[in-house]
């Protein structure tokens, strides 16, 4: 995963009504996945688990060695950026999240046992731009670039 890198779009949206984080990502070759990610924590890695995105990865890691792990960081890796959305919609970011915001740069932290998660969201002005990259580090590659990155940049808001 470190040493690959791959291009895809992708359409999102929180749909309010739902309580929804809702992704369209669109692989070369494999096609659209959707993912929909309820805002509420304790629903998110439940449907990320069953998700489709997870069923294609699945099928496409065949018998890797590392499959499991793979789809794991996966998992987190979403569950982290519902977290992020919920918690940014609300305001407020609780304990386990280490949050600053510098040069209109909003960075958070968040550290569990395996991962290690980053994102940077940046605003020059918030009613016409902005700029959200995820990061996951494994912590049992301390030294290794980010295992997985994504870059959401909105092409238009409901602010």
């Amino acid at each position: 995963m470190a040493d690959s890198k791959y291009t895809f779009s992708y359409e999102s949206q929180i749909n309010r009504r739902k309580n929804l984080f809702e992704l369209a990502l669109d692989f070369p070759i494999i096609g659209e996945s959707k993912v929909s990610l309820s805002l509420n924590p304790k629903i998110a890695s439940k449907e990320i688990a069953h998700s489709e995105i997870v069923d294609v990865l699945k099928e496409q890691l065949g018998d890797r060695a590392d499959r499991d792990q793979i789809i794991s960081t996966l998992k987190e890796f979403f569950v982290f950026a519902s977290d992020f959305i919920r918690f940014k919609v609300l305001g407020t970011f609780p304990s386990q999240f280490v949050t600053s915001f510098e040069n209109d740069h909003f960075k958070l932290t968040r550290e569990t046992p395996h991962y290690r998660f980053e994102v940077d969201n940046f605003s020059e002005n918030p009613r016409f731009f902005e700029r959200t990259v995820f990061k996951i580090y494994l912590k049992s590659m301390p030294n290794s670039n980010s295992a997985m990155t994504l870059f959401l940049v909105p092409q238009s808001c409901d602010k």
